[in-house]
């Protein structure tokens, strides 16, 4: 594909890329490491007049404690994130989600705020922050507004962000005694988008569940919560959840060229299964 000529404009500040955002009309997004945004402009899916690179941006990178939460800047690689203290210590469902993104090259490139405004409906990141119950921080450049992302992640490729607005910091619960998680995922070579994935909370005491938190993605239009299957495991053993977990009900996969939908509904089973399976045991023996 031959892409169209477009405006580059770089940002210093938040205040800055918002105002060419909003100056653009729509008509501009924004890039950091640009390991999303450039292969759809490069494929034809997006038509740009500009992009506002927010690369340089200070202030929003890193990760600090804030009480019983992580606070993530946008700007922080996956490779940072991977390998960050904190983070594997505090929730280390997000360290294990963000292995399995893409390769080295990638994670060492993309940012948490990308993977989340990206919002593709395969993707670890999304799906591990509406487990986790995270909240972000949107901004405007003057005004910043908090969003839970079970609420941002709104369907194939959208969210809540306005289209001057950005994402700016992501606040993210630390795990407390007796929580364990899991990542399952399948796809078609290591790296390559996830067929279907599975992240899992569980708060488990003398052996068993007392809470869970279990969701998918890759079988709908955005990352989903399993409140029925978090349910119908409350009291069970690690030994138990495969009589527990039924039929996966409310999910809509797709067939394509690379699984069909029958195909997606099984993995969906069995990775929430192993996802739930890890956390029960990892929470059993902390």
């Amino acid at each position: 594909m031959f892409v169209k000529p477009f405006r580059y404009q770089r940002a210093e500040s938040l205040a800055d890329a918002c105002a060419m955002l909003r100056d653009a009309g729509g008509g501009a997004k924004a890039i950091a490491g640009g390991q999303s945004l450039l292969p759809m402009m490069n494929l034809g899916l997006l038509d740009l007049d500009a992009v506002v690179d927010v690369g340089h941006v200070e202030g929003i990178r890193g990760v600090t404690r804030d009480g019983g939460y992580l606070s993530i800047g946008a700007l922080t690689r996956h490779a940072d994130l991977e390998r960050d203290a904190a983070v594997r210590a505090g929730q280390p469902l997000v360290s294990e989600a963000v292995r399995w993104i893409g390769s080295s090259r990638i994670r060492s490139r993309g940012t948490l705020g990308g993977s989340l405004a990206h919002s593709d409906p395969a993707a670890e990141l999304p799906l591990a922050m509406i487990v986790a119950g995270a909240e972000y921080d949107l901004t405007d450049g003057s005004a910043t507004r908090s969003v839970k992302a079970t609420d941002f992640h709104q369907g194939f490729f959208t969210t809540d962000l306005a289209e001057d607005e950005l994402l700016e910091r992501v606040r993210v619960p630390v795990l407390g005694p007796g929580w364990g998680w899991g990542f399952a995922e399948v796809s078609r070579r290591r790296g390559d988008f996830a067929l279907v994935a599975a992240a899992a909370l569980a708060r488990v005491a003398e052996g068993r569940v007392i809470e869970a938190r279990l969701g998918l993605c890759g079988v709908a239009d955005r990352p989903i919560r399993l409140g029925a299957v978090e349910i119908a495991v409350e009291g069970a053993t690690a030994d138990e959840l495969d009589a527990r977990v039924g039929p996966i009900e409310g999910i809509e996969p797709a067939s394509d060229t690379n699984a069909s939908a029958d195909h997606r509904r099984h993995l969906a089973r069995v990775l929430a299964i192993r996802a739930l399976t890890d956390a029960v045991r990892r929470g059993g023996s902390a």
